[in-house]
């Protein structure tokens, strides 16, 4: 996708500017995140094979950001594992122990207020 918006900008470059709609949707989409019908954001990653599920959010930024830090999260117990694989169970662990971790750093209060 970033390979995709950086194309879009050198074509509205090139073009005169004239694609300016084009290269701000393409800037704006975030990896992991969908909108749900009810108008809410899901953030959703893929992790040994299977897509899960990390949660709804009320904004496309704590989405994205609750994105983040449970692939951070998941990177990081994998590369603890022996072998870089993780069995079934430990799996499962480790998601849920991401969707936590993504949960509580989305809901941190903003320590400049």
């Amino acid at each position: 996708r970033q390979k995709a918006a950086a194309n879009i900008k050198a074509v509205n470059e090139a073009s005169g500017g004239k694609n300016d709609k084009a290269a701000a949707l393409a800037a704006a989409i975030l990896r992991g995140v969908t909108m749900r019908p009810s108008g809410k954001w899901q953030a959703q990653l893929y992790f040994a094979g299977k897509s899960r599920y990390i949660g709804v959010f009320d904004s496309r930024e704590k989405a994205a950001l609750a994105y983040e830090i449970a692939r951070e999260k998941l990177k990081t117990e994998k590369q603890s594992a022996e072998g870089g694989s993780l069995s079934p169970k430990a799996t499962e662990a480790a998601v849920n122990a991401a969707r936590k971790a993504a949960f509580e750093g989305v809901n941190e209060r903003d320590p400049r207020v």
